[in-house]
């Protein structure tokens, strides 16, 4: 069963289990009767302490799972250059911080991966924030990260299947923000 298929049963399970509690309240409230103020506090920090121990635990449980420090310490078999400015993405293999660079960069040939190295995008813009998400060959998106002026952000990612990936902006920029995209190619290992 993958995560998403057991997602979607947990939240089912969970809304039937809300549409219960919820018949079962409406139900009670037909007669009127008197309510105990201790008693409902009591209900109240038994709930408390029932989501604070749901909440803690799904933390616990996935807090080992982030992705941070997947490759720490590891040099970076390549760098990939990526600048924003509206509407298109530099992709280069050496730093491009002026416009008529990002010009250059914009028109030469895509930069070339080889498959199965560890990348390091170093992603910065020239003008507003831009949303960087890379696409695989089937239209997949595999990972995103901001571009902020003044800022350079970077991301770590494999790349193990060979063909033509796609960064496309995320983040609402202007009127051309739909068309602005950039393009690497993962070539197959030698």
């Amino acid at each position: 069963m993958t995560p998403q298929v057991a997602a979607f049963y947990l939240y089912l399970t969970l809304a039937a289990l809300i549409a219960v509690v919820f018949l079962v309240v409406a139900a009670s409230t037909r007669r009127p009767r008197e309510v105990s103020k201790r008693g409902a506090n009591r209900l109240r920090a038994g709930f408390f302490v029932l989501l604070a121990v749901i909440l803690f635990s799904a933390l616990g449980l996935t807090l080992g799972r982030m992705p941070y420090d997947v490759w720490a310490g590891q040099i970076p078999d390549q760098v990939v250059y990526v600048t924003g400015k509206q509407f298109a993405f530099a992709v280069a293999g050496t730093p491009v911080e002026t416009d008529e660079a990002w010009q250059e960069a914009t028109m030469s040939p895509p930069v070339r991966v080889p498959a199965g190295s560890l990348v390091e995008f170093r992603v910065r813009s020239l003008d507003v924030n831009h949303g960087v998400a890379i696409y695989d060959p089937g239209g997949v998106l595999l990972g995103q990260i901001q571009a902020m002026p003044g800022y350079l952000s970077r991301l770590r990612m494999r790349f193990e299947q060979p063909g033509y990936y796609s960064m496309l902006c995320l983040e609402m920029c202007g009127y051309a923000h739909s068309s602005m995209r950039g393009v690497f190619i993962v070539e197959p290992r030698a």
